[in-house]
């Protein structure tokens, strides 16, 4: 981690697109650690906050983008290929694309916030082949939202950026838990009232 932040530091708005994009397509890299990171340069006065957020969003959106396209060029023959092997009923695979289809945006959306599932949800979205204006407006709408509040906090937590984690999970995480909880009875509600 230290070796990336000196790095960060030392390439500056470059460093900060590659790192979020690797980061974005399932590197080990602490996203949201290095998102306050830059928000604490920004408290320095090392980075310009306007460039930083348009830097960092552009670098997620790239990672985001190209998981989505492994997803639907790779994602489809390889479920093709080895669902016999793996016991996947072609029915069950048809239904997991149309829930995926039908509610998956929203995953896009939020999924940012919970570690291990974004890495995961743009690859999803390309192998249930969810057209991409979809997939764009909710998975670049997320970014922004994602790059915005962990800079934002870098920014104004300051010298003491290193804390974002606590914040995160004690504040970031349960909130968007509970924004899912209400969005699913939400969807069911709404799903029972057209039945």
């Amino acid at each position: 981690m230290h070796a990336l932040l000196l790095s960060i530091t030392k390439y500056s708005y470059p460093g900060i697109f590659i790192a979020l994009g690797l980061g974005i397509l399932g590197l080990p890299i602490p996203d949201e650690m290095l998102l306050s990171f830059v928000g604490f340069l920004v408290f320095q006065g090392k980075l310009v906050y306007f460039y930083a957020i348009t830097v960092a969003f552009i670098g997620t959106s790239c990672g985001i983008t190209i998981g989505y396209l492994i997803g639907r060029i790779v994602g489809k023959q390889f479920i093709r290929r080895y669902a016999e092997k793996i016991r996947l009923n072609p029915d069950h695979i048809q239904a997991a694309e149309k829930f995926y289809n039908q509610y998956g945006k929203y995953a896009l959306l939020i999924g940012y916030f919970i570690p291990g599932i974004r890495h995961l949800t743009a690859i999803f979205a390309g192998t249930s082949l969810m057209p991409y204006r979809i997939f764009a407006l909710f998975t670049y709408g997320g970014a922004l939202i994602w790059t915005v509040t962990f800079v934002s906090l870098g920014y104004f937590l300051g010298e003491q950026w290193k804390h974002v984690s606590a914040y995160s999970n004690h504040y970031i995480i349960p909130a968007v838990l509970v924004a899912c909880i209400i969005l699913i009875v939400a969807i069911y509600l709404r799903n029972s009232n057209e039945k």
